[in-house]
């Protein structure tokens, strides 16, 4: 085989460069435009309904997943696999690692119905703030104006977990910049005590692979291999009997050692996982 000479590896280089390039504005455009087009009536129709909230997280449900198949189409490299255990999850908090701005977005996308933490400075933000308030989504500050906002969501989670939602958390609280698990948030953990609910620990690898912390456009030309597994799961009467530090010590543990090593394909399959499962509900 003839060697690839330096001048065809800076071709190479360029195209990637230029395919990541055109991704990426593809990717935007939908989140613009397509929210504007296809969207936006939709939101503005559903603020005069009862049950806003329900509806606005279904909106929200339906954008990312439409996201998310456009990206699978764009990024024939990414191989998607996520776990039918942890797709079918409901009435439940979910505690998840954080390792690029897609985790949340894959989880809104698996989950019609859901509520989140979000960071106070987007709920500044005009329309997407908007969005969050009326999705029923928590400030991660609860300081000041939104104080009352979070005092309101966590008095009705109890309602909401038990109708069915799920409400997941990343303790970490920011997105790790090399893949390693950083300090976990208790005021996180405290949230999810509150629920009084089953908690369970999912895993996501890879997905900082695709869209690199720190980088605006996605890396998609190399080949790469994102998973969502369930890794604990947590009864609530188990989650009652522990205290907060026993709480954080069970859930780094699951999210740092989910299985000690990695699974081989039969294992994979065993569990749950299949080789053509995707992000689409």
């Amino acid at each position: 085989m003839t060697p690839i000479t330096p001048r065809e590896q800076g071709a190479t280089g360029r195209l990637d460069r230029l395919i990541d390039g055109v991704v990426t504005i593809i990717c935007w455009l939908y989140f613009t435009f397509g929210f504007i087009v296809l969207f936006s009536w939709r939101y503005l129709f559903a603020f005069f309904l009862p049950d806003r909230a329900t509806r606005f997280q279904r909106f929200n449900n339906l954008f990312y997943r439409g996201f998310f198949r456009l990206l699978q189409a764009l990024t024939p490299r990414q191989r998607w696999q996520i776990d039918r255990h942890a797709r079918a999850l409901h009435s439940s908090v979910i505690v998840c690692n954080h390792v690029s701005y897609l985790d949340p977005l894959i989880l809104i996308s698996l989950y019609e119905r859901h509520k989140t933490v979000v960071k106070t400075v987007f709920f500044k933000v005009p329309i997407f703030g908007w969005v969050l308030r009326h999705a029923g989504y928590f400030p991660a500050d609860g300081g000041g104006r939104y104080g009352s906002m979070m005092i309101d969501q966590v008095e009705g989670m109890e309602e909401f977990l038990g109708g069915g939602g799920n409400f997941f958390i990343f303790p970490e609280g920011t997105r790790s910049r090399d893949g390693s698990l950083g300090a976990l948030n208790r005021g996180a953990l405290k949230i999810a005590r509150l629920c009084r609910a089953p908690i369970q620990v999912v895993r996501l690898t890879n997905t900082g692979n695709l869209f690199i912390p720190g980088r605006f456009f996605f890396n998609t030309r190399q080949p790469n291999h994102i998973r969502l597994d369930l890794v604990a799961s947590l009864d609530a009467g188990t989650v009652a009997g522990l205290s907060l530090a026993q709480l954080e010590s069970r859930i780094e543990a699951a999210l740092r050692f989910p299985d000690g090593a990695e699974r081989s394909g039969n294992e994979l399959a065993a569990s749950g996982f299949r080789d053509d499962s995707t992000v689409k509900p």
